[in-house]
């Protein structure tokens, strides 16, 4: 047995696996206990498992071959740290009895490339199994999904970029001094809008009373006013006379009717 220590035990990342690597396992012998063994685990009491024919050695199960294999491979060549498995295309063309000798070697044949920044991709292992004579008894694919490495190390430096960025504080702007070395010349400030002022109300009691104009014939109204305005300031209007009785008599009216009299006479 090999010793081991921290490093060797560590799982590796996808990054760090070797593509074309290749590791042989050591070698281990097949008991007829560690058959029986292995049908009460897996429950597998098959006849071509647990029975024998007379003067023949027990033939052990195909997946306790796999098992094996799989088993001398975390010794024997670099752990990746796998997150799902997946095994291929696997065959037997040869059967192992109890009491033979097997060793696997294990071939890394595929790193597929990483879809965009996911955190894990596929690789692929050719895996054969070989008796101690050198003849093959089973073969197949092992896949897995393996952690990828290089992805976390992206991450890493932007996030300081970003917290930087946050945390600094912002600028201020500086004025530029006036030209003669004076105070700095003040923003005038924008004056919100002013409601409408409303008219001051007259006094009760204190309005004047507008004088009527006489209408003037002559002379072409202004524009704006009504027709039949005068152009110059009104006059003061004489007061009505004083309705006459009936029984008085003018000097007017006297002057009138001689008048006429006057006429007739003439004719």
């Amino acid at each position: 047995m090999l010793g081991y220590t921290r490093a060797d035990l560590e799982p590796l990342s996808f990054d760090d696996l070797p593509l074309g690597g290749e590791w042989t396992t050591r070698r281990r012998t097949i008991s007829e206990s560690e058959i029986a063994l292995f049908a009460g685990v897996s429950g597998d009491f098959s006849p071509l498992s647990i029975e024998a024919g007379p003067g023949q050695a027990r033939v052990a199960p195909p997946t306790l071959l796999v098992a094996i294999a799989v088993g001398l491979g975390t010794i024997d060549m670099p752990v990746p740290a796998v997150e799902e498995w997946a095994w291929l295309n696997w065959k037997f063309p040869r059967p192992v009895h109890a009491g033979e000798t097997i060793y696997a070697r294990w071939t890394l044949t595929q790193k597929r490339p990483p879809i965009g920044a996911a955190p894990t991709s596929i690789v692929v292992w050719r895996v054969d199994i070989h008796t101690a004579d050198g003849a093959l008894c089973a073969e197949g694919e092992v896949g897995a999904t393996v952690r990828r490495q290089v992805v976390a190390q992206e991450r890493r430096p932007a996030e300081p970029v970003a917290a930087a960025a946050a945390a600094a504080p912002r600028r201020r702007r500086r004025r530029r001094p006036s030209p003669a070395g004076g105070p700095l010349p003040e923003v005038p400030a924008v004056a919100a809008p002013s409601a409408p002022v409303a008219k001051p109300e007259r006094a009760v009691g204190t309005a004047r009373r507008r004088r009527r104009r006489r209408p003037s014939g002559g002379g072409a109204a202004r524009e704006g006013e009504p027709a039949g305005s005068a152009a110059h300031p009104p006059e003061p209007t004489a007061p009505p006379p004083a309705p006459a009785t009936p029984n008085s008599t003018t000097t007017s009216e006297r002057g009138g009717l001689s008048g006429v009299i006057r006429r007739l006479r003439r004719t």
